[in-house]
C-alpha cells in the first residue's frame, strides 16, 4: 500500500498541519512519542511510518485515524468534530475585539468593518 501513496502531498499536508498547530518538528515528535526524526523523514517524504507510528503522528496531529494514508490517495482528511471549549474560546476572544472596536474613535473600527466586508464579499458600504 505505501508504495502506491503519494508521499510528496503526505510531507505537504503534515507540514501544513503541525504549521497550523504552531508546533516545531520536536513538539509534535513529543506530542506522539516518536522521534524528531521520524517526523523530519515523514515530512521529507523519505520513509512511511508503521500503522502504529502513523496513529500516534495523527493523534498529535488532531486527525482521525487513517487520515495519512487518505491524504496520501489524493484525499482529504476526515474532519474533527469541533471542542466545543475551543469555540467558546474563539467565541470570548471575538467578544473582546468588537468591545475594543466599539470604544474605538474611527480608524481601527473603520479597517476591522472594511475587513468583515471584503471577507464576505459585501459592497463598501459608503
Amino acid at each position: 500500500m505505501a508504495g502506491e501513496l503519494d508521499r510528496e502531498r503526505i510531507a505537504k499536508y503534515v507540514v501544513a498541519r503541525r504549521g497550523s498547530l504552531g508546533l516545531t518538528q520536536e513538539q509534535l515528535a513529543e506530542r506522539a512519542g516518536v522521534t524528531v526524526k521520524t517526523i523530519y523523514n515523514l515530512e521529507a517524504g523519505e520513509r512511511w511510518p508503521q500503522a502504529r507510528t502513523r496513529s500516534a503522528i495523527e493523534t498529535a496531529l488532531e486527525w482521525r485515524s487513517g487520515d495519512l494514508v487518505r491524504v496520501g490517495e489524493g484525499l482529504e482528511p476526515a474532519r474533527q468534530e469541533t471542542d466545543m471549549t475551543v469555540v467558546l474560546r474563539e467565541l470570548e476572544e471575538l467578544n473582546a475585539y468588537f468591545a475594543d472596536l466599539q470604544a474605538d474613535s474611527g480608524d481601527k473600527r473603520r479597517m476591522a468593518l472594511a475587513f468583515l466586508r471584503a471577507l464576505y464579499g459585501e459592497p463598501d458600504g459608503r
